[in-house]
């Protein structure tokens, strides 16, 4: 690792080299067998019967909406504490994201306020595993069966995670997964749609490709029909062989690059605890897993301030990298103009989000440079509270 220890980097080593020239000397490259091997192995790997390869978490919410039929006069309730795709995927679909507050420890979609925000027009609750820690699903399952919503995880943050018996993934009636380049698993870009149904699966297939009944795959090689029908104005969100050989490879080692996130984070629970200005999370129980994609520390000061802002300065100037995850999506200018609602609040997420500041925790992280962060953090606090 260099001198200055970023927020974030991939974990590649040759086995991933070896996939993607794999692809390249094989003559294709575009959406073909590599993205359905991926598909099949990260439907084992979930535990869910199928998996639809996308080019973001971002798609695979899109089109996970679509597959179920939602759109122009429908609702869907999604957190405020998210990024921004979680909210602009509804909109995309032709309906109304609805913002709600989040709870205050995991800062995950509070189930009573979804209960309260529940109208004739909802049709589905996105709930975020934010940070890797999943939301809590239970009663968010109960409230949707209750009412006939359908229970739609943003997954994005969370390969693997548990809680009790709910496994990322599989806990909703469909998942998104993220493989952005700070994810737990990345193919520099892209996303996965998971469900047992076999139609939505179907449906979001159809979707992710212009609305086509056949790939370019089934249409090009020697002895394949050319012909195709389209049924509906599709996308275009479906993943390259090249993106899926490195999620087939990253796939393969993802305990690994879990357990070392997971110790990275337990070295900071550790060495960072008792600092009175720095709040950190939850650690892990026997039933309760986080994938660890983050580690957010809130950052509390004396008086008045932007005691966050000058944190992540000291961290910075002692070569360490940071981020905030995140703003409140209801901060923001046209969700405010357009989705807020009159009178509405986020008092958790407000009271949260001018605090927060996201660690370094990834697994290319030498024991070094781990012990590197945990005194730059030291020194960052003793010297605000000078």
């Amino acid at each position: 690792m260099s001198d200055y220890i970023p927020f974030a980097a991939p974990s590649f080593d040759t086995a991933e080299e070896e996939a993607v020239l794999r692809v390249v000397r094989s003559g294709w490259v575009s959406t073909g067998p590599e993205a359905q091997a991926f598909e099949e192995e990260f439907a084992a790997y979930v535990g869910v019967a199928h998996a639809v390869a996308l080019t973001s978490c971002t798609a695979a919410l899109h089109t996970a909406l679509k597959a179920y039929g939602i759109g122009p006069g429908d609702e869907v309730i999604v957190p405020t504490m998210t990024f921004v795709a979680t909210a602009t995927s509804v909109v995309h679909a032709g309906a109304t994201p609805v913002l709600a507050d989040v709870e205050p420890e995991h800062l995950t979609l509070d189930p009573d306020q979804v209960k309260s925000l529940i109208t004739e027009r909802t049709k589905a609750v996105v709930p975020v595993h934010y940070g890797g820690r999943m939301a809590a699903m239970a009663p968010l399952r109960e409230l949707c069966d209750a009412h006939g919503l359908i229970l739609l995880e943003d997954a994005a943050h969370t390969l693997p995670a548990r809680d009790g018996d709910a496994v990322a993934g599989r806990a909703g009636d469909a998942s998104a997964f993220s493989f952005f380049a700070t994810k737990p698993i990345t193919t520099a870009e892209g996303g996965m749609l998971c469900t047992d149904d076999a139609r939505v699966a179907d449906e979001a297939r159809r979707w992710s490709l212009h609305g086509l009944s056949r790939g370019a795959v089934n249409r090009y090689r020697p002895g394949h029909s050319a012909a195709y029908d389209v049924d509906r104005p599709g996308h275009k969100h479906n993943m390259s062989d090249l993106a899926a050989a490195l999620g087939r490879a990253q796939l393969a080692k993802a305990d690994r690059l879990h357990a070392r996130r997971t110790a990275v984070a337990e070295v900071y629970l550790r060495e960072l605890a008792g600092l009175d200005r720095l709040q950190l999370p939850p650690a892990d129980t026997a039933t309760n897993r986080s994938s660890w994609y983050l580690f957010p520390v809130r950052v509390h000061g004396d008086g008045p301030g932007d005691h966050r802002a000058a944190f992540r300065q000291r961290l910075h100037a002692l070569g360490v990298g940071t981020s905030v995850h995140f703003e409140p999506l209801h901060r923001f200018t046209w969700l405010r103009e357009h989705v807020v609602r009159a009178g509405q609040s986020f008092p958790v997420a407000d009271a949260a989000a001018d605090t927060l500041v996201s660690l370094p925790v990834f697994p290319a992280m030498d024991d070094a440079a781990v012990a590197r962060v945990v005194a730059a953090v030291r020194q960052a606090h003793d010297e605000a509270g000078r």
